[in-house]
């Protein structure tokens, strides 16, 4: 990234470190969107450029969504595919996320918000990144998608399954982007005291979102395919 003010959009902007992301970048002059499923008056009290609604699981509000937004703006230079949901917010109980117990609706339905909804997030976000400067698209990914350490970490497989499959669908998109000088990295920001990484966890959402915005600033299309930590060093795979 440059100096210059970035036109960005993130998705999951209303809460967790998507919300703490957008305040940051927003403090340093960058002009963002925030993508939301419904109203996220918290998102809109920080005086971000705007706001459109899109449903990771529906298709057409993914599409409707970017039509929205190109009467906003002419070109988007980051897009943060930050959203994402596991069982727990399906209706799966502690017990039942194991590989073995957990309901193929829910194992099918985390695939589609967490994998196949950040592909068609950034395949109707082309257009405008196309017309970007230093194109990146950002992936939230999460250390549970890593074979390494997903083997032995994890009650969730849903979640787990879904993050791995984003690392490939991002490695694939890195590839098909790259002569479009379109950056793709996959992120794991971190263990997260959110809604999703529980009181337990020993990051703030404000300590990943400060970390995750030196980092950004610090990728180029030769990081394209690299699967990194919040602060830029590598994750294994």
């Amino acid at each position: 990234m440059n100096e210059s003010p970035r036109r960005v959009l993130i998705t999951g902007a209303n809460r967790g470190i998507g919300l703490e992301l957008a305040r940051r970048l927003i403090a340093q002059g960058h002009l963002v969107w925030g993508a939301t499923r419904s109203d996220a008056p918290a998102f809109d009290a920080l005086g971000g450029a705007g706001h459109v609604r899109l449903d990771l699981a529906d298709e057409a509000s993914i599409v409707s969504a970017f039509a929205d937004l190109a009467q906003q703006t002419s070109a988007l230079d980051t897009l943060i595919n930050c959203a994402g949901i596991d069982g727990r917010e399906l209706g799966a109980a502690a017990d039942r996320r194991s590989i073995f117990s957990i309901a193929s609706d829910v194992l099918l339905d985390v695939q589609r918000i967490n994998v196949v909804g950040p592909v068609i997030t950034t395949r109707e976000a082309l257009p405008l990144l196309r017309r970007g400067t230093n194109a990146l698209v950002l992936n939230f990914s999460s250390q549970l998608g890593s074979m390494e350490v997903g083997a032995t970490m994890g009650s969730d497989a849903s979640y787990c399954i879904s993050k791995a499959g984003l690392n490939m669908a991002s490695l694939k998109a890195a590839a098909d982007l790259r002569d479009d000088r379109i950056a793709v990295v996959m992120l794991h920001p971190g263990w997260v005291s959110s809604d999703m990484g529980g009181s337990a966890a020993p990051m703030s959402p404000v300590e990943s979102a400060e970390a995750i915005a030196d980092t950004m600033d610090q990728l180029t299309l030769a990081d394209s395919g690299r699967f990194i930590r919040w602060d830029n060093t590598d994750h294994p795979w």
